[in-house]
């Protein structure tokens, strides 16, 4: 839905355009919550097609410390996505969705059209939309349907505005997933997961082609290396003469 209808269709045209995505899909899947981007940019529509629906704000400190997670986030996760997506087909399409998701929030096509996947970010242009949106979702959703959360509030104001019987609201701690060093983490496993794979596939191919390992063949050729040289270096009868340096050795 998402590639095909709104990430792609922006990228071919150089103009990153909101599109209009089909939540019935998401819906008729059995999902009743959708959250984070994309679909937090789709409050709107969402609103119009299910005018019951609940939202959940979700408010930083203040727009730096928003601006400082987001930075690091898309320096965190750029480059990971565009060097898997050159080996797996679904992180690629990840990689145009940050394309896509960049122009959005800086409000620049570049990030669209830029022969190399850019990840840095401008800053006021980013605050600005951040704080746009904040207000717009203020703006059009009723209060009764609306909660401003920030997650050190934990689980309570959730419970409540989302009618959960208090015995049922969760007790152990606040899950804590997202936070600028486990995403840097993340960064790292993509990277290292898809070189890890690789490696093993070159591993098994290698030992099919030549009947070793590669430690065993490494093993293997180490001897017949040193068997040569031996015989380079060791010359029966022949003495070491004057600008001879092949032969260091003299037999008797």
């Amino acid at each position: 839905m998402w590639v095909n209808n709104v990430f792609q269709p922006s990228l071919d045209s150089g103009h990153a355009t909101m599109g209009q995505p089909d939540f019935d899909i998401i819906a008729q899947h059995g999902y009743q919550a959708t959250m984070d981007f994309p679909t937090a940019l789709y409050y709107e529509q969402i609103l119009k097609d299910y005018p019951d629906c609940k939202f959940i704000l979700t408010t930083r400190q203040d727009s730096e410390t928003w601006f400082r997670s987001w930075e690091t986030l898309a320096k965190s996760i750029t480059s990971a996505a565009n060097v898997g997506g050159s080996l797996i087909s679904t992180v690629k399409q990840y990689a145009i969705y940050l394309r896509w998701l960049y122009a959005v929030v800086n409000e620049d096509d570049s990030y669209l059209t830029s022969e190399e996947p850019r990840d840095d970010q401008n800053h006021d242009v980013a605050i600005r939309s951040y704080e746009r949106h904040n207000a717009r979702v203020k703006q059009i959703i009723p209060p009764n349907q609306l909660l401003e959360y920030n997650v050190k509030d934990e689980w309570k104001p959730i419970c409540e505005f989302l009618n959960v019987p208090a015995q049922k609201c969760p007790r152990k701690p606040f899950p804590k997933t997202n936070s600028a060093r486990s995403v840097q983490i993340q960064s790292i496993s993509s990277y290292v997961f898809p070189l890890v794979v690789v490696s093993w596939i070159c591993m098994k191919l290698f030992r099919k082609a030549t009947g070793k390992t590669v430690a065993e063949w490494v093993h293997v050729q180490t001897d017949l290396l040193q068997h040569r040289l031996q015989k380079t270096m060791i010359q029966p009868g022949k003495d070491v003469e004057d600008g001879e340096l092949g032969a260091v050795y003299k037999h008797s």
